[in-house]
C-alpha cells in the first residue's frame, strides 16, 4: 500500500513537471527535473521489489515453522498412544516452604526414590502436579505452584538424567486446595507437588 501512494506521488511529481515546462521552464531545469522524477521511480520501483523478496523469505520462513510444528504433533500424538495401558505404579507428595520452590531435604530425599524407579524402568513416566496454599493471589498462585513442579523436573534431570519428554508438570495453584480446617499446619500441607509414576502393569 505504501509503495502504492509513492507511485501516485511520483505521477503527481511528473506532472508538475510538465506545467513548470508549460510556464516558461528552461529546457535545462525540464530535463533534470525529469530525470529526477525518473531516478525517483526507479528507487520506488526496487523498493517494492526488495519488500517483496522480504515477505517471500518471512512467508517461506512461516511455512517451514509450521512444517516442523506438524511433524512434533504427529511424534507426541504416535507416543501418545503407547500410554493406553499405562497405570499409577508409584505415588506421593514432597513439600515445600512459604512462598518457595527449592528443594528441601525431605523432598531430594523423597525425589531420590522417584529417580531410582525410573531409571528402574525405561518406560515409566512421571506425572508432577505443583500446589499452593491461598495465601496470594490466584494468578501467582499458579506460577508459584508451576515452579514447584518445574523444581521436582529439573531435579530428576540434573540427579538422575532423565530424559525431559518422560517428566510432566501442571500448576494447579490453589484450586485443588486440601480440604480441612484454618491455620498454618493445613496451608502447609498444601505447599507441595504430587508425584505419580506411570508405567506398564
Amino acid at each position: 500500500m505504501k509503495a502504492f501512494f509513492k507511485l501516485i506521488f511520483v505521477a503527481a511529481g511528473l506532472f508538475a513537471v510538465v506545467l513548470m515546462a508549460g510556464c516558461g521552464a528552461s529546457k535545462t531545469y525540464v530535463d533534470q527535473a525529469v530525470a529526477d522524477e525518473r531516478a525517483n521511480r526507479e528507487a520506488s520501483v526496487s523498493g517494492v521489489a526488495g519488500n517483496v523478496a522480504e515477505n517471500k523469505a518471512i512467508l517461506e520462513r512461516l511455512q517451514s515453522l509450521t512444517t516442523q510444528l506438524e511433524k512434533k504433533t504427529d511424534i507426541a500424538i504416535n507416543q501418545a498412544k503407547g500410554f493406553e495401558d499405562y497405570i499409577v505404579v508409584w505415588e506421593g507428595e514432597i513439600f515445600f516452604d512459604f512462598n518457595s520452590s527449592e528443594i528441601n531435604m525431605a523432598a531430594s530425599e523423597f525425589l531420590d526414590q522417584a529417580g531410582d524407579k525410573m531409571v528402574a524402568s525405561r518406560t515409566a513416566v512421571m506425572e508432577i502436579a505443583g500446589y499452593t496454599d491461598p495465601s496470594g493471589s490466584a494468578a501467582y498462585n499458579m506460577t508459584l505452584g508451576q515452579k514447584r513442579g518445574a523444581a521436582a523436573k529439573y531435579y530428576l534431570v540434573d540427579n538422575y538424567g532423565i530424559n525431559l519428554y518422560r517428566l510432566f508438570f501442571v500448576s494447579h495453584g490453589e484450586t485443588k486446595a486440601v480440604a480441612g480446617g484454618d491455620g498454618q499446619v493445613s496451608y502447609g500441607e498444601q505447599r507441595k507437588a504430587i508425584l505419580k509414576l506411570w508405567d506398564k502393569p
